[in-house]
């Protein structure tokens, strides 16, 4: 004996007034989906008829009463489903689709560590049409729901940083943590250097080794700057404002602090 003859068998036989419910219910990609239990109730969740989807996906119930009520299916590994259906005698059909429950979780961070609040993570198919996104929140943490396929390509990327991707599956035993190399950060004062006060609006440029200028800055009322978005090396560092100087600075993290004296000593 079939699934499906094993549940039709299950009901009762319909009489003249009574109504029957029948369909099919679906999963992913429109594939029947056998083994999902289905449910009707009245409203105020009176339990009134159950069935359990065959090897394809069809499933048969009779009411004895008419009215208006609720149709929920629910199936291992997929997002439950409830609709709500007008019945009177005779026969009704409803096809559902379920979508699948996968996910996946974890965090965005930087290479300290920090999370990375606001990195965007995009969720693309074997076929490289967007599937889901979603923004990372405090901390760095995110988590995409709803899935089905086998396999995806998770990217995650932020402001002044370099955008990273990597293969996942849905409902990874573990959280699917990604590090994202976020351009160094360079700050530091302008001083001058008889009287040690700050110097603003003094002019502030860097070079890297192949003499392009990565990053240019003029410092505030107190004689800070800052310059963001430069990949770890080693830069010359130029300021003018009194005699211009130049100084060499290493970058090797994603923060590093450099003060430049102006005018010489007195």
């Amino acid at each position: 004996m079939s699934a499906h003859a094993e549940t039709d068998t299950a009901q009762p036989d319909a009489g003249p007034g009574d109504a029957v419910v029948r369909g099919r219910i679906d999963g992913p990609g429109g594939l029947p989906l056998p083994g999902a239990v289905l449910t009707i109730t009245d409203f105020a969740g009176r339990q009134l008829a159950s069935a359990v989807t065959g090897a394809d996906g069809s499933y048969r119930m009779v009411l004895h009463a008419g009215g208006s009520f609720l149709l929920i299916c629910a199936a291992d590994r997929h997002q439950p489903a409830v609709a709500v259906i007008n019945v009177a005698a005779g026969e009704i059909r409803r096809v559902l689709s379920l979508a699948g429950a996968g996910q996946i979780a974890g965090r965005v961070t930087d290479r300290a560590g920090r999370g990375l609040w606001g990195a965007t993570l995009t969720l693309t198919d074997p076929r490289g049409e967007v599937i889901a996104t979603t923004t990372a929140g405090p901390d760095g943490r995110y988590q995409l729901s709803g899935l089905d396929g086998p396999e995806y390509t998770l990217t995650a990327d932020a402001e002044h940083a370099r955008p990273t991707s990597r293969t996942v599956t849905a409902n990874e035993p573990g959280p699917v943590d990604l590090i994202l190399t976020v351009g160094g950060v360079l700050t530091g004062n302008v001083r001058a250097a008889g009287s040690a006060h700050p110097i603003p609006e003094a002019s502030v440029v860097a070079v890297d080794h192949t003499g392009r200028v990565a990053g240019a800055a003029v410092t505030d009322h107190e004689g800070y700057y800052e310059l963001r978005d430069l990949p770890p090396g080693v830069y010359t560092l130029a300021a003018s404002g009194h005699a211009p100087v130049a100084t060499r600075v290493e970058l090797t993290g994603d923060h590093a602090t450099h003060d430049i004296v102006l005018g010489a000593p007195r």
